[in-house]
């Protein structure tokens, strides 16, 4: 909006910066921000300036991943409007200059560009380099990927065939087959547990034997709580708690959050993150206590998800004016965003502008604004704002 408005400044500098480098929070699950700068460049003056340096940035990037996948992203765009030298350019990088241990990169903007054909060039180019490098290791996910968006096609028939005639391609389909039987060989076997309290206590992955527990289950790790002794096993079952609700008396997650943290276990941690979803005065009036007493605030706001009341606002409103550390605005987007999200009300402008206007995750600012919409609060500014966002799933809301 400043570029479109101010048409006689030269912004080349910064357009050229933020094609450079990946200012997302986190550039492995946030998505590209290409066409955002795309339209910058299509603003300017310095056209010429701005696309030599994206060729530049994208023959050396070298330390950050997630800048060069930037860079690969917005030159496939260039590519995808006829620039030629721009479409070399991805395959140059692909081929000649891989980042250590990101070799994958690029490969995408391959496919979309020439597809079929992309892939098979992208099997060639893997089977030279295992000829070269017997030792390195291919799995079939550029593969699958690419089966996955077309499914119409025979994806791996006609490498097969083509693998009859071209030894690279053979190479590389052998390749897979080789990393397919190592990784098979050290697949650790399913460890059968009596129940779900024994695979809580026992299992060696947590987090993911305590997804999808029935009502049944999860009333079973809360008896199994009431008369454990082990600090252990109680940190354990707590961990399962701040996923889940507790079914019995409150006061005992409340017990359990009120104890004195030690760096021995996470007890007191587990159970703090599992009173967001308790509600009680008593609570509420610890969570209050402790948000204006601690050195950590941020540690205990969660527990207002379940415990919010009208005015709380401005305590949120406070903190996130206070909060400049951007690992901590990170934190606070994703507690505020859940606690506007179980509680529907005006007051949540405030301190979700705050935040709006000091994040860089293009993921959490979207959840941000749909909360806003949702309580009829969008301002005329983050409203005008919105349809030219880096992410494009923001740009794409209908207001």
């Amino acid at each position: 909006m400043i570029a479109k408005k101010n048409t006689g400044i030269d912004f080349s500098t910064y357009i050229i910066k933020g094609a450079l480098k990946n200012y997302a929070y986190d550039g492995q699950i946030e998505s590209n921000r290409a066409q955002y700068i795309f339209d910058l460049y299509l603003l300017s003056d310095k056209k010429d300036k701005i696309r030599k340096s994206i060729l530049q940035g994208l023959a050396n990037e070298q330390k950050d991943t997630w800048s060069l996948t930037h860079l690969f992203a917005i030159a496939k765009i260039f590519a995808q409007k006829g620039d030629n030298e721009m479409r070399q350019a991805i395959y140059d990088r692909f081929c000649f200059n891989p980042i250590e241990g990101s070799d994958w990169l690029g490969y995408y903007e391959i496919l979309e560009l020439d597809g079929l054909e992309g892939l098979i060039f992208i099997a060639e180019k893997f089977g030279k380099y295992i000829e070269i490098n017997p030792t390195n290791h291919q799995d079939d996910n550029i593969i699958r990927h690419f089966q996955e968006a077309h499914p119409a096609l025979k994806v791996m028939d006609t490498l097969e065939n083509l693998a009859k005639v071209n030894k690279h391609i053979r190479i590389y389909l052998e390749n897979i087959k080789q990393t397919k039987s190592i990784q098979k060989k050290h697949q650790p076997k399913n460890k059968k547990y009596r129940d779900i309290v024994d695979e809580v206590l026992n299992g060696k992955n947590l987090f993911f034997s305590i997804r999808n527990l029935s009502e049944k289950e999860i009333n079973q790790l809360a008896k199994q709580l009431l008369i454990e002794r082990d600090k252990s096993n109680i940190e354990n079952l707590l961990h399962v708690f701040d996923l889940y609700k507790f079914p019995f008396d409150s006061r005992i997650i409340l017990d359990f959050a009120k104890q004195k943290p030690t760096n021995r276990n996470r007890i007191v941690e587990y159970a703090i993150s599992s009173l967001q979803h308790l509600q009680s005065k008593e609570i509420r009036e610890f969570a209050i206590s402790k948000i204006q007493t601690s050195k950590n605030p941020i540690d205990y706001l969660e527990i207002l998800t379940s415990n919010y009341e009208s005015g709380d606002d401005q305590i949120l409103s406070q903190i996130a004016t206070q909060t400049n550390n951007e690992d901590k605005v990170e934190a606070l987007a994703g507690i505020y965003s859940n606690i506007y999200t179980a509680n529907k009300t005006k007051e949540c402008q405030e301190p979700l502008e705050i935040l709006y206007n000091k994040m860089t995750c293009g993921i959490h600012r979207n959840v941000i604004v749909n909360i806003l919409i949702d309580n009829e609060v969008l301002s005329d500014k983050i409203r005008a704002e919105i349809q030219f966002d880096s992410n494009l799933e923001t740009r794409q809301i209908r207001l």
